[in-house]
Protein backbone atom coordinates (compact mmCIF):
# COMPACT_ATOMS: atom_id res chain seq x y z
CA UNK A 1 0.00 0.00 0.00
CA UNK A 2 2.71 2.66 0.86
CA UNK A 3 4.69 1.75 -2.28
CA UNK A 4 1.52 2.28 -4.22
CA UNK A 5 1.01 5.49 -2.34
CA UNK A 6 4.41 6.86 -3.11
CA UNK A 7 3.86 5.66 -6.84
CA UNK A 8 1.20 7.13 -7.31
CA UNK A 9 2.12 10.27 -5.82
CA UNK A 10 5.54 10.93 -7.92
CA UNK A 11 3.34 10.09 -10.52
CA UNK A 12 0.77 12.50 -10.09
CA UNK A 13 3.10 15.52 -9.30
CA UNK A 14 5.13 14.67 -12.59
CA UNK A 15 2.64 16.92 -13.04
CA UNK A 16 -0.42 15.29 -15.22
CA UNK A 17 1.57 16.71 -18.17
CA UNK A 18 4.92 14.71 -18.17
CA UNK A 19 6.95 17.70 -16.69
CA UNK A 20 9.43 17.86 -14.04
CA UNK A 21 9.25 19.77 -10.84
CA UNK A 22 11.82 22.55 -11.54
CA UNK A 23 10.27 23.52 -15.10
CA UNK A 24 8.41 25.95 -15.63
CA UNK A 25 4.25 25.84 -15.84
CA UNK A 26 1.68 28.44 -16.54
CA UNK A 27 2.21 32.12 -18.19
CA UNK A 28 2.70 34.39 -15.16
CA UNK A 29 6.46 34.01 -13.90
CA UNK A 30 7.06 35.81 -10.70
CA UNK A 31 10.85 36.41 -9.33
CA UNK A 32 11.41 37.16 -5.35
CA UNK A 33 14.99 38.79 -5.16
CA UNK A 34 16.33 40.12 -1.76
CA UNK A 35 19.40 42.30 -0.87
CA UNK A 36 21.00 43.43 2.32
CA UNK A 37 23.10 46.00 3.01
CA UNK A 38 26.41 44.84 4.29
CA UNK A 39 27.45 46.69 7.95
CA UNK A 40 31.27 47.32 8.97
CA UNK A 41 33.03 46.34 11.91
CA UNK A 42 31.77 49.27 13.91
CA UNK A 43 28.11 47.74 12.50
CA UNK A 44 27.45 50.70 10.27
CA UNK A 45 25.51 50.29 7.19
CA UNK A 46 27.42 50.32 4.16
CA UNK A 47 26.78 50.94 0.29
CA UNK A 48 27.88 47.11 0.12
CA UNK A 49 24.98 44.89 -0.45
CA UNK A 50 24.43 41.01 -0.70
CA UNK A 51 23.41 39.12 -4.12
CA UNK A 52 25.02 40.82 -6.58
CA UNK A 53 23.79 38.27 -9.35
CA UNK A 54 20.42 39.15 -8.30
CA UNK A 55 19.65 35.65 -7.96
CA UNK A 56 16.04 35.27 -6.80
CA UNK A 57 15.38 33.48 -3.74
CA UNK A 58 11.83 32.62 -5.01
CA UNK A 59 10.16 31.96 -8.11
CA UNK A 60 6.44 31.57 -8.66
CA UNK A 61 4.32 30.44 -11.34
CA UNK A 62 0.42 31.70 -11.80
CA UNK A 63 -1.99 30.59 -14.73
CA UNK A 64 -3.64 32.89 -16.61
CA UNK A 65 -6.49 33.55 -14.02
CA UNK A 66 -3.71 34.28 -11.16
CA UNK A 67 -4.04 31.20 -9.76
CA UNK A 68 -0.61 29.78 -8.18
CA UNK A 69 0.53 26.66 -9.86
CA UNK A 70 4.05 26.41 -8.31
CA UNK A 71 6.10 27.96 -6.23
CA UNK A 72 10.24 27.15 -5.94
CA UNK A 73 12.32 28.56 -3.30
CA UNK A 74 16.34 28.45 -3.17
CA UNK A 75 18.98 28.58 0.00
CA UNK A 76 18.93 26.51 3.19
CA UNK A 77 18.96 27.36 6.70
CA UNK A 78 22.27 25.68 6.68
CA UNK A 79 23.59 27.06 3.25
CA UNK A 80 21.86 30.05 1.79
CA UNK A 81 23.51 30.21 -1.41
CA UNK A 82 20.88 30.95 -3.99
CA UNK A 83 22.18 28.64 -6.27
CA UNK A 84 20.98 26.13 -3.85
CA UNK A 85 17.05 24.58 -4.71
CA UNK A 86 15.55 24.47 -1.27
CA UNK A 87 11.82 23.32 -2.08
CA UNK A 88 9.50 23.08 -4.36
CA UNK A 89 5.51 22.94 -4.20
CA UNK A 90 3.14 21.87 -6.74
CA UNK A 91 -0.76 23.76 -6.10
CA UNK A 92 -3.78 21.37 -6.83
CA UNK A 93 -7.25 22.66 -7.22
CA UNK A 94 -10.83 20.78 -7.25
CA UNK A 95 -13.55 21.26 -9.37
CA UNK A 96 -14.24 24.64 -7.14
CA UNK A 97 -10.95 26.12 -7.80
CA UNK A 98 -10.08 25.65 -3.94
CA UNK A 99 -7.02 24.96 -3.49
CA UNK A 100 -6.62 20.98 -2.28
CA UNK A 101 -3.37 19.62 -1.97
CA UNK A 102 0.20 20.76 -2.53
CA UNK A 103 3.16 18.47 -3.74
CA UNK A 104 6.04 18.83 -1.42
CA UNK A 105 9.71 18.44 -3.22
CA UNK A 106 12.78 18.72 -0.84
CA UNK A 107 16.46 18.20 -1.08
CA UNK A 108 18.60 17.07 1.61
CA UNK A 109 22.04 18.06 2.70
CA UNK A 110 23.55 16.04 -0.57
CA UNK A 111 21.02 18.62 -2.76
CA UNK A 112 19.29 15.15 -3.83
CA UNK A 113 15.01 16.20 -4.45
CA UNK A 114 12.83 14.35 -3.79
CA UNK A 115 9.02 14.02 -2.48
CA UNK A 116 8.08 13.24 0.86
CA UNK A 117 5.26 15.33 1.75
CA UNK A 118 2.25 15.92 0.37
CA UNK A 119 -0.67 18.72 2.13
CA UNK A 120 -4.00 17.93 1.73
CA UNK A 121 -7.02 20.19 2.82
CA UNK A 122 -10.54 19.31 4.58
CA UNK A 123 -13.35 21.80 4.05
CA UNK A 124 -16.88 21.66 5.70
CA UNK A 125 -19.93 20.65 4.19
CA UNK A 126 -20.69 24.05 2.33
CA UNK A 127 -17.20 23.11 0.72
CA UNK A 128 -16.15 27.01 1.45
CA UNK A 129 -14.37 26.67 4.35
CA UNK A 130 -10.93 25.39 5.05
CA UNK A 131 -11.43 23.20 8.40
CA UNK A 132 -7.90 21.41 8.57
CA UNK A 133 -4.86 20.86 6.87
CA UNK A 134 -2.85 18.00 7.40
CA UNK A 135 0.69 17.04 6.32
CA UNK A 136 1.24 13.62 5.05
CA UNK A 137 4.59 11.68 4.78
CA UNK A 138 4.38 9.83 1.89
CA UNK A 139 7.10 7.01 2.69
CA UNK A 140 4.96 5.50 6.32
CA UNK A 141 1.60 6.74 5.00
CA UNK A 142 1.00 8.81 8.09
CA UNK A 143 0.21 12.39 9.36
CA UNK A 144 2.92 14.07 10.09
CA UNK A 145 1.46 17.63 11.14
CA UNK A 146 -2.16 18.58 11.58
CA UNK A 147 -3.59 22.10 12.38
CA UNK A 148 -7.54 22.46 12.62
CA UNK A 149 -9.31 25.52 11.89
CA UNK A 150 -12.25 27.51 13.57
CA UNK A 151 -15.15 29.52 12.99
CA UNK A 152 -17.42 31.75 15.25
CA UNK A 153 -21.33 31.19 15.12
CA UNK A 154 -20.79 34.06 12.38
CA UNK A 155 -18.51 31.98 9.99
CA UNK A 156 -16.00 34.28 11.00
CA UNK A 157 -12.50 32.51 10.56
CA UNK A 158 -10.73 32.31 13.85
CA UNK A 159 -7.82 30.83 13.64
CA UNK A 160 -5.79 27.75 14.05
CA UNK A 161 -6.89 25.69 17.41
CA UNK A 162 -4.78 22.96 18.71
CA UNK A 163 -6.76 21.71 21.70
CA UNK A 164 -9.92 23.42 24.00
CA UNK A 165 -6.76 25.14 25.66
CA UNK A 166 -4.54 26.03 23.00
CA UNK A 167 -6.13 28.61 20.58
CA UNK A 168 -6.00 31.62 18.44
CA UNK A 169 -9.08 34.06 18.77
CA UNK A 170 -10.41 36.66 16.46
CA UNK A 171 -13.03 39.55 16.52
CA UNK A 172 -14.61 41.91 13.41
CA UNK A 173 -16.44 45.00 13.44
CA UNK A 174 -19.46 45.40 11.44
CA UNK A 175 -17.59 46.23 8.33
CA UNK A 176 -15.79 43.20 8.25
CA UNK A 177 -12.41 44.41 9.85
CA UNK A 178 -10.10 42.89 12.10
CA UNK A 179 -10.16 44.28 15.26
CA UNK A 180 -8.94 41.84 17.92
CA UNK A 181 -6.54 38.76 17.29
CA UNK A 182 -5.76 37.15 20.56
CA UNK A 183 -3.89 33.81 21.75
CA UNK A 184 -5.10 31.32 24.46
CA UNK A 185 -2.96 28.99 25.83
CA UNK A 186 -3.22 26.64 28.76
CA UNK A 187 -6.23 28.50 28.96
CA UNK A 188 -4.89 31.84 29.33
CA UNK A 189 -4.81 34.90 27.77
CA UNK A 190 -1.01 35.09 26.08
CA UNK A 191 -0.95 37.76 24.05
CA UNK A 192 -3.04 40.13 21.84
CA UNK A 193 -3.59 42.73 19.02
CA UNK A 194 -6.30 45.56 19.39
CA UNK A 195 -6.92 47.53 16.03
CA UNK A 196 -8.24 50.76 15.11
CA UNK A 197 -9.53 52.41 11.96
CA UNK A 198 -9.25 55.35 10.64
CA UNK A 199 -9.04 57.13 7.23
CA UNK A 200 -6.64 54.75 4.99
CA UNK A 201 -4.55 53.19 8.31
CA UNK A 202 -4.93 50.51 10.70
CA UNK A 203 -3.31 51.08 14.18
CA UNK A 204 -2.41 48.07 16.09
CA UNK A 205 -1.19 47.48 19.85
CA UNK A 206 -0.01 44.90 20.54
CA UNK A 207 0.30 43.15 24.45
CA UNK A 208 1.95 40.10 26.02
CA UNK A 209 0.25 38.87 29.18
CA UNK A 210 2.95 36.48 30.60
CA UNK A 211 3.12 38.30 33.90
CA UNK A 212 6.47 37.74 34.20
CA UNK A 213 8.35 40.90 34.13
CA UNK A 214 9.34 40.54 30.71
CA UNK A 215 5.86 41.98 28.92
CA UNK A 216 5.83 44.69 26.56
CA UNK A 217 3.87 46.43 23.81
CA UNK A 218 3.80 48.07 20.55
CA UNK A 219 2.56 50.01 18.23
CA UNK A 220 1.81 49.07 14.53
CA UNK A 221 0.68 51.19 11.73
CA UNK A 222 -0.62 50.47 8.38
CA UNK A 223 -0.86 52.90 5.92
CA UNK A 224 -3.07 52.27 2.43
CA UNK A 225 -2.99 54.56 -0.74
CA UNK A 226 -6.30 55.96 -2.26
CA UNK A 227 -6.44 52.49 -4.46
CA UNK A 228 -6.65 50.95 -0.65
CA UNK A 229 -3.07 49.42 -1.47
CA UNK A 230 -1.16 48.47 1.43
CA UNK A 231 2.00 51.12 1.25
CA UNK A 232 3.74 51.31 4.52
CA UNK A 233 3.90 49.09 8.02
CA UNK A 234 5.85 50.82 10.76
CA UNK A 235 6.14 49.15 13.91
CA UNK A 236 7.04 51.41 17.06
CA UNK A 237 8.10 50.17 20.51
CA UNK A 238 6.00 51.56 23.38
CA UNK A 239 8.79 51.12 25.76
CA UNK A 240 11.36 54.38 25.77
CA UNK A 241 14.07 52.33 23.66
CA UNK A 242 14.21 49.81 21.17
CA UNK A 243 14.20 48.59 17.62
CA UNK A 244 11.81 50.57 15.15
CA UNK A 245 10.67 48.94 11.89
CA UNK A 246 9.32 50.47 8.95
CA UNK A 247 8.43 48.72 5.31
CA UNK A 248 7.78 50.27 2.36
CA UNK A 249 5.81 48.98 -0.22
CA UNK A 250 5.88 50.16 -4.42
CA UNK A 251 3.55 49.15 -7.18
CA UNK A 252 3.73 48.40 -10.79
CA UNK A 253 1.36 50.05 -13.24
CA UNK A 254 -0.45 47.07 -12.97
CA UNK A 255 -0.81 46.83 -9.18
CA UNK A 256 1.68 44.51 -8.42
CA UNK A 257 3.83 45.16 -6.13
CA UNK A 258 7.84 45.78 -7.69
CA UNK A 259 9.79 46.89 -4.69
CA UNK A 260 9.69 46.47 -0.46
CA UNK A 261 12.18 48.53 1.55
CA UNK A 262 12.84 47.78 4.62
CA UNK A 263 13.97 50.31 7.59
CA UNK A 264 15.65 50.33 10.68
CA UNK A 265 15.88 52.98 13.70
CA UNK A 266 18.02 52.11 16.90
CA UNK A 267 17.00 55.79 18.13
CA UNK A 268 14.39 57.56 16.72
CA UNK A 269 16.43 60.71 16.67
CA UNK A 270 18.55 59.69 13.99
CA UNK A 271 15.59 58.64 11.71
CA UNK A 272 15.32 55.24 9.68
CA UNK A 273 18.39 53.33 7.29
CA UNK A 274 17.64 51.49 4.56
CA UNK A 275 19.06 47.98 5.49
CA UNK A 276 17.44 46.15 2.86
CA UNK A 277 15.03 45.62 0.19
CA UNK A 278 13.31 42.93 -1.95
CA UNK A 279 12.11 43.27 -6.04
CA UNK A 280 9.61 41.63 -7.87
CA UNK A 281 10.54 40.50 -11.49
CA UNK A 282 7.23 39.42 -13.58
CA UNK A 283 7.09 37.72 -16.89
CA UNK A 284 3.83 37.32 -18.11
CA UNK A 285 1.97 35.56 -21.35
CA UNK A 286 -1.38 37.57 -20.84
CA UNK A 287 -2.88 41.07 -19.87
CA UNK A 288 -2.59 41.42 -16.24
CA UNK A 289 -5.64 42.76 -14.86
CA UNK A 290 -6.66 44.07 -11.41
CA UNK A 291 -7.92 40.89 -10.29
CA UNK A 292 -4.72 38.98 -11.30
CA UNK A 293 -2.79 41.51 -9.47
CA UNK A 294 -4.45 40.99 -6.37
CA UNK A 295 -4.26 37.17 -6.10
CA UNK A 296 -0.33 37.13 -6.97
CA UNK A 297 0.22 39.95 -4.03
CA UNK A 298 -1.53 37.79 -1.88
CA UNK A 299 1.22 35.08 -2.70
CA UNK A 300 4.14 38.04 -1.95
CA UNK A 301 5.05 38.14 1.72
CA UNK A 302 5.44 41.68 2.49
CA UNK A 303 7.14 41.23 5.87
Amino acid sequence: MKQTLLILSIFLTLNLFGQKPTEKVGEIEVELIGHNFKRNSDYELTKKKTNRKNRPFVKMFFNSNGTLLKSISFGKHHNTDLRVLNQINIYNYDSNGLKSKIDIWETDYDKNLSNKYFKKFDFDSTKTKITSEKIYEIYSDTIYTQADYWYNKKGEYQGIIFDSTYYYKREYNEKQQLISLQQIHDGKLRWEWNYTYSDRQRIGIFQTHYNDAEDYSKKEIRTYNEDDFLVEIEELQIIKDGLQEKTKIYYDKNGIIKRIEAYDSYNREDGYELVSYREVKVKSKVIVDSSIAEKINKQIRIE
